[in-house]
């Protein structure tokens, strides 16, 4: 190709090559795969995955769209659900069907005893003393048996999180495999995951006060119940919105000590820095997956509901047989269901976990340029671990790329939308995007 000209002038006729003004220092070495490019660069080709041919990354090399992410969540469980299943069923099938098959008999249990202490005529002392008992025992039940399910999801994020970065490497991790990246990572999952079961047992024991002492305020001024019960919701509403804004804030704690390897209070700052500025796009994007995957867990749910109210009238229908076939009955019914449930709730539990790890992702390629060491590992091999942790990408000075008009007028480079040149405007190296 003949020598070009500067752009613009009469003897320019064909797209220049020529290198380009050079960047400042501090600002990365490489062209961000995916996003815009500068002026005569040729769009990159695609990096060359590790993992072999035919095997992609499951996520594209950009900021990540709503699609990206709810896509890519879905291809990492399609291409590695073998392994992905038996570690939620492991983590949390288990106790999630012990927990289910629990709480509907015992529920049954304790509705069976409370109306046969009112129905046997004891005394008024008596019959409060059992409704007490039973109140307290159902809710034990109701809050404590899902609040120790909860606790062993926390514990699944983590493998969720490994095999996630895996596949946005291109890769695919085993089940073993997945054990041996959580090597030295392990025990700080486990100390946050029982952080956040004392903080959830310090919240919850302060509402109970707060509840208790309104009682008390009620009882001995006599206040109408209007207002008792406005206290109490606004009080409920108050720690509500507490515990969501902290669990958002924290919310990618997890997924960094599995990616990262940081120390239980590192990975709480990092993930309170990445939430900085997108607070409310990673609440929506959690509330929108958690509802979707709650309905579906409901859905799964019902034939068990269903199951557990009928199951008596068909099997016992004049309660005469507790303990013989018909109990034995009843028993594999509820189990049966409750697998069901297990079975779904396994799956959205992957999914929500991967969901939170590609937000998570996607935070640091808007802040720290994750792609670009991303796509050098897959190109090159360096670094040779891109998900280490790694400092915020510094803002592009004034004037970084010269003065205007330094790459010619609009359209010197091929026409464009708007009259704007084909290669689009200079890019932005630095800063959130």
């Amino acid at each position: 190709m003949a020598d070009w000209q500067v752009p613009g002038s009469d003897g320019a006729r064909e797209r220049p090559t020529a290198v380009p003004q050079e960047r400042p220092t501090g600002f990365p070495p490489a062209p961000r795969p995916g996003g815009p490019q500068r002026p005569g660069t040729p769009p990159p080709s695609a990096p060359r995955s590790a993992a072999g041919p035919g095997v992609r990354p499951a996520v594209p090399l950009r900021p990540l769209g709503l699609g990206d992410v709810l896509g890519g969540a879905f291809t990492v469980f399609r291409r590695n659900a073998r392994v992905l299943l038996l570690w939620s069923f492991l983590v949390t099938g288990v106790v999630g069907v012990l927990a289910k098959v629990a709480s509907t008999l015992s529920q049954s249990g304790l509705q069976a005893r409370a109306f046969s202490a009112l129905d046997s005529g004891t005394s008024s002392s008596d019959a409060a003393s059992v409704a007490a008992g039973t109140a307290t025992a159902f809710l034990l039940l109701s809050v404590g048996l899902p609040f120790v399910a909860a606790m062993f999801r926390g514990f699944l994020l983590a493998p969720v999180a490994v095999d996630t970065g895996q596949r946005v490497l291109g890769r695919r991790a085993t089940f073993r495999g997945v054990w041996a990246l959580l090597a030295g990572r392990r025990w700080s999952v486990v100390a946050w995951v029982l952080l956040q079961a004392a903080a959830g047992v310090l919240l919850g024991g302060v509402f109970l006060a707060v509840f208790a002492g309104f009682v008390v305020a009620l009882v001995s001024s006599r206040a109408e119940f209007g207002w008792f019960l406005l206290a109490v919701l606004v009080v409920g509403l108050g720690g509500a919105v507490v515990a969501t804004w902290l669990t958002t804030k924290f919310a990618f704690t997890i997924p960094t000590i599995a990616l990262e390897g940081r120390g239980v209070f590192s990975a709480a700052g990092q993930s309170w820095r990445l939430t900085r500025g997108a607070f409310w796009r990673t609440f929506g994007i959690m509330l929108l997956v958690n509802a979707a995957f709650a309905f579906a867990v409901s859905i799964a749910s019902f034939p068990l509901s269903i199951a557990t109210v009928l199951v008596g009238g068909v099997f016992d229908p004049l309660g005469q047989t507790s303990g013989s076939s018909g109990g034995v009955w009843a028993v594999v019914v509820v189990v049966v269901g409750a697998l069901l449930v297990t079975g779904v709730q396994c799956t959205t539990d992957v999914l929500a976990g991967s969901v939170l790890t590609l937000l998570a992702i996607d935070r640091r390629i808007r802040t720290e340029g994750l792609d670009q060491r991303i796509a050098s590992h897959l190109d090159t091999g360096t670094p040779s671990d891109p998900f280490a942790p790694a400092g915020p990408l510094p803002p592009a000075p004034p004037g970084a790329w010269g003065p205007p008009g330094a790459w010619g007028p609009p359209g010197a480079w091929g026409p464009g939308p708007g009259g704007a040149g084909a290669w689009g405007p200079p890019p932005q190296w630095g800063g959130p995007r």
